[in-house]
């Protein structure tokens, strides 16, 4: 039975991209600034119990600094109905530079309590930059396949190497970008700048290579792509 004393709400999932300076902030200081971003926007939020009043949103795994992200995701229970294109106007009017919306979309079907409690992987895109070679390229690659054959490279700092070692679940090539699908689960996380860091010190890069968080996956029963972006 629904509580009666149970505010009604009205939940969305809000996808923002990170980008520029913006991919430099950290998880907590994103939440800050997403709530500062609900509150310009004139959306009414449901607000906790207690003698916090917290605002009511739940927001997707953390993006490590320094790391593009293409799918930051927010849950919203909005105390009154709007319709989603309108939630994404508001909150595109509002967005800072190196914030952008992507899509707001209807939630009543997801879990309240906790709806990115069912991703598993994450699907990441590794651009090194136009003006790598073919064989610089092949080395990253290389480096990349004994990671996720869980094979510890040469002369690797275990410690360094540990955050993203046999963490990678797929690996595939793709012109000059890197497509990989890793681990998203608690204690098995795969560290995204660290790896780049990795690679950069490892391969003697040019510069630090960029790597893109795409999407959020299921893998049991079966893989599935989560939350994508209504067409």
């Amino acid at each position: 039975m629904t509580d009666p004393n149970q505010p009604i709400s009205y939940p969305v999932i809000v996808r923002f991209k990170k980008n520029g300076l913006m991919r430099f902030i950290g998880h907590l200081d994103w939440q800050a600034l997403e709530q500062t971003i609900f509150l310009k926007a004139g959306l009414k939020l449901v607000v906790s119990e207690g003698p916090s009043h917290r605002l009511k949103f739940k927001t997707s795994p953390p993006t490590p600094v320094g790391v593009v992200s293409n799918t930051e995701l927010a849950y919203l229970q909005l105390a009154e109905a709007v319709y989603p294109d309108e939630v994404k106007r508001r909150l595109a009017s509002v967005c800072p530079d190196g914030i952008d919306m992507i899509s707001v979309s209807n939630a009543a079907l997801l879990p309240g309590k906790n709806p990115f409690g069912v991703i598993e992987a994450c699907r990441y895109e590794l651009d090194p930059g136009d003006d790598i070679s073919e064989a610089v390229l092949d080395g990253i690659y290389c480096l990349l396949d004994e990671i996720k054959s869980a094979e510890f490279p040469v002369e690797a700092d275990p410690v360094k190497v540990k955050p993203f070692w046999g963490r990678i679940l797929e690996l595939e090539r793709n012109a000059n970008k890197i497509n990989l699908l890793v681990n998203q689960l608690e204690g098995v996380t795969f560290h995204a700048a660290k790896c780049a860091s990795f690679l950069e010190t490892s391969l003697g890069l040019a510069h630090y290579p960029l790597f893109t968080k795409l999407d959020y996956y299921r893998l049991k029963p079966n893989k599935k792509r989560l939350f994508a972006s209504p067409p």
